[in-house]
């Protein structure tokens, strides 16, 4: 019975380090609480932020990684963004330029 028991301890320790539990990691996260995933490229939102105060901003990047200039018939609803001084800082910054006719990403690409 004794011989039983230690090796069902044994076999219930020697388990517990075979499967060590994965932690998820963030990494840096931009303004908007998201972030670009390195493996697949996709950007994706971890935190949920308030709006940005900077209404007013010259250029807006949105969540969906999309840059709104003025002219862009979205940049008025975007309340989740961050704000760039010119188109050209938001595309560096890996936005894609906005459809300033639908909104969406231009053909450009």
């Amino acid at each position: 019975m004794n011989l039983r028991i230690s090796a069902l301890t044994a076999l219930l320790a020697l388990g517990g380090f075979a499967t060590n539990p994965v932690a998820a990691h963030e990494g840096a996260l931009d303004a908007n609480g998201c972030h670009y995933e390195r493996k697949n490229g996709n950007y994706h939102c971890h935190k949920q932020m308030p709006p940005n105060p900077d209404r007013n901003a010259p250029v807006k990047k949105s969540r969906e990684n999309i840059c709104h200039d003025r002219s862009s018939p979205n940049y008025r609803q975007l309340r989740y963004f961050v704000s760039y001084r010119n188109m050209a800082e938001c595309v560096m910054s890996g936005g894609n330029e906005a459809n300033n006719e639908t909104g969406g990403l231009s053909n450009r690409f």
